[in-house]
């Protein structure tokens, strides 16, 4: 929304992001679902039992491109889709996932091979990283390497998409690909190139972030140095 209140010529700044805090209704709706770990959540791990639900806020400054700023970092494109398949349950072949990050890859003009890294939603459970797995193959195969960085913060719903764009962005400003905290048993099902532990990497110029919520809707975001 924020891209395009810029894109449209509304607005020349725009501060994005999100937040959440940790309540029993939340908690107890993510149990009444089954969903919830007991131990710290392990993403995409053959042993992993459902999310940790963690709490934070993100917020962003988007503005408009000038000649006096071209060190800022960069958002080149947004991809969305809204599958719906089910209110709590994607598509078992993450249909909507796959066309969330092929629509950013065609808005920012780029091929598959120009992603560095992606960060991925990796809730933990046992349905989600599966279709997400199925989703980021069909889309690159095991060309980019990727990672869930929820074992680290938990899932902290409303504010997970901002604040994993940010750790996209910390990811290329410091040229390192976070690790999956709590991955020590790859599932078999997963095709995807997972990294398990924190990689210093030259030349990361571009990442993409993933988030996918409940009712099939999906958002892929690009950016850039």
């Amino acid at each position: 929304a924020g891209q395009r209140l810029i894109n449209s010529g509304i607005c020349d700044a725009v501060l994005v992001g999100g937040v959440d805090t940790l309540c029993r209704l939340t908690l107890r709706g993510f149990r009444s679902l089954e969903l919830v770990s007991g131990d710290p959540c392990t993403p995409m791990d053959k042993n992993r039992h459902g999310i940790s639900v963690g709490e934070a806020g993100g917020l962003l400054m988007l503005e408009k491109r000038h000649a006096d700023n071209n060190s800022a970092l960069k958002v080149l494109a947004v991809g969305e889709s809204s599958d719906a398949h089910h209110m709590s349950t994607p598509h078992p072949e993450g249909k909507g996932a796959a066309l969330a990050m092929e629509e950013a890859l065609q808005v920012a003009g780029l091929n598959t091979s120009d992603i560095d890294y992606l960060n991925l939603h990796a809730t933990a459970t046992k349905i989600n990283d599966s279709v997400e797995s199925r989703a980021v193959y069909s889309v690159f195969k095991n060309q980019v390497p990727c990672s869930g960085t929820k074992g680290i913060t938990g899932h902290t719903l409303g504010a997970a998409g901002a604040l994993e764009t940010i750790i996209a962005l910390i990811a290329l400003q410091q040229q390192f690909i976070p690790g999956t905290q709590g991955l020590k048993n790859l599932d078999e099902d997963c095709q995807c190139q997972v990294i398990q532990e924190p990689l210093h990497k030259q030349d990361l110029q571009i990442a993409m972030s993933n988030s996918f919520g409940f009712g099939g809707n999906n958002a892929s975001v690009i950016v850039s140095l």
